[in-house]
């Protein structure tokens, strides 16, 4: 398997690009607009086209390129099903599975970050025949590094369903990889580690938030983490619900 993890130059945002080299087609997770040129160059060098690309939930801290990448491509742009976005995407439930080859991605259904935020279960068919367990997972703006994500960006209830997504997420084996949507210096979190990957064994004892077995408390410890809103959160939204090409 091929897997590529691109670091923006601002913002601290992660773009995945991964996929089997024997089906020759690549999934992309979470494009940044900025990155449609580098993802292109890399997708020509592997000699790979572009056969999926999903936004792990509605961004608010930058523009995605997800739609203006599928309008290049011809690849399909996959959101889950409760997602707002106004431009032709194919919606996917919780369990549902995208297959290329040796890959499989299962979507997870992770809300609290954003109502129709997602997590994504990485499955290689080389490391194990059965597809039965994952080795990675990409966690978008619920899970990082030594944090969780904000919850103060839409919807309501966002802390308890943050937390029941957490769960969802600690109920993985300790071995599995976690790659999230943002490193250190991202305004989706309250602390993010400067380190773009962790396993879910890793985040069980050293992430505090995560850790944290009891709702209500996880709900007043979160209370403690509020950022500043930027103030461009409400038209990035907007813009990447309407899809920029």
């Amino acid at each position: 398997m091929i897997f590529r993890q691109i670091l923006a130059k601002d913002g601290g945002c992660l773009t995945y690009v991964f996929g089997c080299t024997q089906s020759g087609e690549l999934f992309v997770v979470d494009p940044k607009y900025e990155l449609i040129d580098e993802i292109l160059k890399l997708s020509d060098s592997l000699k790979m086209r572009i056969g999926y690309i999903l936004d792990t939930h509605t961004h608010a801290d930058h523009i995605s390129g997800a739609r203006k990448l599928g309008s290049i491509t011809g690849a399909n742009v996959y959101y889950h099903e409760t997602s707002r976005v106004r431009f032709p995407v194919e919606r996917v439930g919780d369990g549902e599975e995208i297959r290329s080859g040796n890959t499989k991605v299962k979507i997870m259904y992770t809300p609290g970050h954003t109502p129709d935020s997602i997590s994504l279960l990485i499955y290689d068919r080389r490391r194990d025949e059965s597809w039965s367990e994952p080795w990675a997972v990409l966690t978008g703006d619920t899970l990082f590094v030594g944090s969780v994500g904000r919850v103060d960006i839409v919807g309501e209830r966002s802390e308890e369903q943050l937390f029941h997504s957490l769960r969802k997420l600690k109920d993985l084996p300790d071995y599995v990889e976690i790659y999230p949507a943002h490193t250190s210096g991202s305004a989706c979190g309250f602390g993010i580690s400067g380190k773009p990957v962790s396993t879910i064994g890793f985040e069980r004892r050293f992430n505090q938030l995560f850790a944290i077995e009891d709702k209500e408390t996880f709900i007043k410890r979160m209370a403690l983490t509020k950022m500043p809103r930027p103030m461009e959160f409400k038209e990035n939204i907007e813009r990447n619900q309407e899809g920029v090409i």
